[in-house]
């Protein structure tokens, strides 16, 4: 009986424990950020070391504009988990935010060098890349995050605006028409500015 008693225990405590997390990722996955962070304040708490609830809450920041309060967060996670390329990938575009683009360069190589297999963090490498002036890398870069993601519209522009320095007009016109394809607005004016 006491064994039954205990393995009850357990299983409440579990179902508890796993609701608490539920809420705060139900509440991020439906866009209340505000009300995800509160939810996540209250889970971590009691677990502060749980990574998915300390990136979640980070990213919720980070919709709402508080950047510090995400960076914070992001820094938190990789101090747990150095190899975390979510948090990574959102310090590397805090940064590149931050106009500090080799610390986005940073953060974006190691992403890469974690898991090469994620289109977005040869994005944003090459976004890094491309504003340090290194077009050769940041080419390489947008070439593979495409070649992971053909639906990465963004990737197209910026190559495009690439090939376009590189006297390439045709085929950066045509990585705009992709963009634009795929919905990126940026690319409808490089069409008609550059390819009439």
């Amino acid at each position: 009986m006491r064994h039954l008693m205990v393995w009850i225990l357990g299983v409440m405590l579990f179902a508890c424990d796993n609701e608490e997390r539920t809420k705060g990722d139900d509440l991020y996955s439906e866009g209340n950020f505000s009300e995800a962070i509160k939810a996540y304040d209250e889970y971590i708490k009691l677990h502060p070391s749980h990574v998915k609830s300390l990136y979640n809450r980070g990213r919720s920041y980070e919709e709402l504009g508080k950047f510090q309060k995400a960076f914070d967060d992001f820094t938190a996670v990789l101090d747990i988990d150095k190899k975390n390329t979510s948090a990574l990938l959102s310090l590397s575009k805090f940064y590149y935010r931050d106009h500090k683009f080799d610390k986005a360069k940073y953060y974006g190589e190691s992403a890469v060098k974690l898991n090469d297999n994620l289109p977005s963090a040869h994005f944003w490498l090459g976004r890094a890349q491309h504003q340090l002036g290194l077009f050769s890398e940041a080419l390489t870069s947008y070439n593979n995050a495409i070649n992971l993601d053909r639906e990465l519209g963004e990737a197209y522009l910026y190559r495009g605006a690439i090939k376009m320095q590189g006297d390439r007009k045709k085929s950066a016109c045509s990585d705009f028409k992709s963009a634009k394809d795929l919905g990126v607005k940026e690319a409808e004016v490089a069409q008609r500015k550059y390819c009439k």
